[in-house]
């Protein structure tokens, strides 16, 4: 698929790269003040930055595609390590208790690699990004058996403004993604709402993020506004939701269906404000443009005539306010939540089409999250249990109410503890508008049920630094039939299998993060 606005793509990517070379230029210059011979440390490091120069000039050149291809090897699921662009937080054991270290297969990191990006971060540059690719098979169930693929890689840099122009407490963040693949999966095991965890509006290169990122008031407040992401776990998030393969990230699905921004591989207009009175307590709310343009094919976001104002049909507004700690305060670190979210724009009846239209839809939100059992209090390794509840309070929404439950073992064996085992479970509650039209379409034959259950069972492997394979099954009791056109009765349950391979850039090359705080 190509992107129609591929010239906006290689002007951005190109202007980029051309002044991250510029950057460079300066830092090597400092690196090659006084050298003294081409075996000591400042030696290195200047041939670290030339490597670096010629690098950047040449990605200058390439179509933003073309780049995205070149790294889909590296990138990935930073969400398989915990700390992440798609986590909703910083990781949960950042303070005094580290991961104990575990023997890998396989070990991409290098010392050029690694100081060229340390070199980076001394200027302010910090580069990040993932690759997550995932096989999947309906071997049971649903409407038809068979094997699909997906492929989600993200690409992005991280600015430090304090470093780069001065400016206390800002950031900017850019990344683009490419999604791939057949992600929506209904068509095989017949549940709309089963789609799996890198599934966007449609495949194709996409803007993810053009943000400015600015603290305030002695990082008691924090200030978030470009073109950001309104479902990627900013609001009712956990950094354990990505880590589960089939049917969420960053939030419980019912988050996502509850209103009209597009999925979490784009971005739209948004602001959000974070305050946080204490530093285990926050409280935020932000505000997003609906445009429903990005959900098309041939519409990335990206500047142009996705930028425009006057394509949105409605405004977002989600809030949240909760208590999160970590191993740095906490033997058992916990999260609790409490929210809601309402959107403006005005949609078509599930039931009666446009003939009745409707506009705004709200929700309520509870989350809550509580490490309970650790073997030893000198790692990180332990169970957490947690869970979630969406309920719909206005509007005609797909699901009236949901539900997650789940476990999540870091560390389920002494000799792996960076491995993790995950069970999760989501039901459903269907607004009976929806399977009214669905019983309409079936006819007299059938019904479908006014529930859906699913469930996933997971073992993630780190197999090498930043890099985590995750076989995975999952069960869907009651598939909901709702994408599908001429849906069939009598399909009551879906079995599906998989395999996911996620490699984080800046874990997989050893390269320095420059942390952002979300709650």
């Amino acid at each position: 698929m190509v992107y129609h606005q591929t010239y906006y793509n290689k002007m951005t990517w190109g202007v980029v790269m051309e002044r991250l070379a510029c950057r460079l230029k300066l830092t090597c210059s400092h690196a090659l003040f006084g050298v003294t011979s081409a075996t000591d440390p400042a030696s290195r490091q200047a041939s670290a930055c030339e490597a670096g120069v010629k690098l950047a000039g040449k990605l200058s050149t390439l179509s933003a595609a073309a780049i995205a291809a070149a790294v889909s090897f590296y990138g990935a699921a930073e969400a398989a390590d915990l700390p992440s662009d798609k986590d909703a937080s910083s990781p949960a054991w950042a303070g005094a208790v580290q991961p104990t270290p575990q023997p890998y297969w396989i070990d991409l990191r290098t010392k050029p690699v690694a100081d060229f990006g340390r070199t980076l971060a001394s200027q302010g540059i910090y580069l990040s990004g993932f690759e997550d690719g995932m096989y999947n098979n309906v071997p049971a169930g649903g409407i038809m058996h068979g094997s699909f693929f997906t492929n989600w890689a993200v690409l992005g840099v991280n600015l430090d403004m304090a470093r780069i122009a001065g400016i206390n407490g800002a950031q900017m963040h850019i990344a683009a993604d490419n999604v791939a693949g057949d992600g929506h999966s209904w068509k095989y095991n017949g549940a709309d709402w089963a789609y799996l965890e890198n599934w966007g509006n449609h495949d194709g290169f996409q803007l993810r993020e053009f943000s400015w990122d600015q603290s305030l008031f002695n990082n008691h407040m924090y200030i978030l506004m470009g073109r950001t992401v309104p479902k990627s776990g900013e609001f009712d998030g956990s950094e354990l939701y990505c880590l589960f393969d089939t049917f969420m990230c960053s939030t419980p699905t019912m988050y996502g269906a509850t209103g009209a921004p597009p999925s979490f591989v784009t971005s739209s207009w948004g602001f959000r404000m974070l305050i946080k009175p204490t530093k285990d307590t926050y409280a935020k709310a932000g505000v997003w443009e609906d445009e429903p343009l990005l959900h098309t094919v041939g519409h990335g976001g990206f500047p142009g005539e996705d930028w425009d104002f006057n394509k949105g049909v409605g405004l977002f507004v989600p809030a949240e306010m909760g208590y999160k700690t970590t191993f740095a305060d906490d033997k058992y670190p916990r999260h609790y939540d409490v929210g809601f979210t309402y959107d403006s724009s005005r949609y078509t009846d599930p039931l009666y089409g446009s003939s009745e239209s409707h506009k705004g839809r709200s929700e309520v939100f509870f989350q809550a999250q509580q490490m309970v059992w650790r073997p030893d209090l000198d790692d990180t390794r332990g169970l957490t249990v947690f869970g979630a509840l969406n309920v719909r309070t206005t509007g005609e929404a797909p699901m009236r109410d949901s539900l997650v439950a789940g476990l999540f073992d870091r560390g389920p064996f002494e000799s792996r503890p960076k491995d993790f085992v995950g069970l999760v479970v989501q039901n459903f509650w269907f607004n009976n508008r929806y399977t009214q039209a669905v019983d309409n379409l079936i006819g007299p034959s059938g019904s479908v049920s006014p529930t859906e259950t699913m469930l996933e069972l997971n073992y993630g492997a780190k197999i090498g630094p930043g890099i985590t394979l995750i076989p995975y099954f999952e069960y869907i009791w009651n598939p909901d039939l709702m994408g599908d056109s001429t849906p069939v009765a009598g399909i009551n349950s879906a079995v599906q299998v998989g395999l996911r391979l996620t490699a984080e850039l800046n874990d997989a090359l050893d390269l320095p993060v420059l942390e952002r705080v979300r709650n």
